[in-house]
């Protein structure tokens, strides 16, 4: 990401792969996100996509679900795997409004979702709000372990441990175990918990318990340390909980 000249909207001018097949589409985002003073490549399948971002030049990736060759879950799927693309932030396009898709979408590791259908401004400003989140992780490189319980969580590699196990999370499942844990016994409700976490206007509230029901699987034994408030959201509870900071 370049951080030496800010964009309209505050943020730093990036380098944006636009995965998008519908040459209409494609022209319209290039344009507003040009105005916003990115740099934007368009890519019109899967496969040039992949190839550019194994060029290693891309900050974000706007991505369409409809690609033509292999889908765009399938591109999602193989930058989450790669040791050298799994950090670079994923904003997923679809027309579906199916709750799956999105589900699936976030689960796959995506950090934001959009509707094809959603106004260009909107998705410059999505855009924004997920450079600037990345951008953040780059500047804040935590130097040890947070304890969540009998696990240590380690934000910065995505991963929770309990003894020789090691667990993987999403980009979402990561910044919504970060929240509960840096305010324990806090109760977050769930719309505050879409707008810190995703960002967003248009996720449904059940989206943030389906999140909460993986990122507990994932927990395991500690599950019981993100505390269900009836009728409100969740907390972490401290009582439980040895959660501590890093020492600097």
């Amino acid at each position: 990401m370049h951080d030496t000249e800010a964009g309209q909207f505050g943020c730093p001018v990036a380098h944006i792969l636009v995965a998008e097949n519908e040459a209409d589409d494609a022209a319209a985002i290039e344009t507003v996100l040009r105005e916003a003073r990115h740099d934007v490549t368009i890519a019109e399948t899967g496969t040039k996509a992949w190839d550019r971002l194994c060029a290693g030049s891309a900050d974000l990736v706007l991505l369409s679900l409809e690609l033509p060759d292999f889908r765009g879950k399938e591109l999602l799927r193989r930058v989450r795997a790669s040791r050298s693309l799994r950090h670079v932030p994923v904003i997923v396009r679809s027309s579906a409004s199916d709750e799956i898709d999105r589900v699936l979408a976030f689960e796959l590791g995506a950090d934001d979702m959009v509707s094809s259908d959603g106004s260009l401004r909107e998705l410059a400003l999505r855009v924004r709000a997920v450079l600037r989140r990345a951008s953040a992780r780059k500047r804040r490189r935590l130097r040890g372990p947070i304890a969540v319980g009998e696990l240590e969580f380690r934000p910065d590699k995505r991963e929770l441990r309990l003894g020789a196990e090691r667990r993987r999370l999403t980009p979402v499942e990561c910044r919504l175990l970060v929240t509960l844990v840096e305010e324990p016994d806090r109760v977050w409700r769930r719309d505050e918990l879409l707008r810190r976490v995703w960002d967003a206007v248009d996720v449904d509230a059940r989206t943030v318990d389906s999140q909460v029901r993986r990122l507990r699987t994932k927990l395991g034994a500690a599950a019981e340390l993100i505390e269900t408030v009836r009728g409100v959201g969740y907390r972490l509870r401290l009582a439980h909980s040895s959660a501590q900071s890093p020492r600097s």
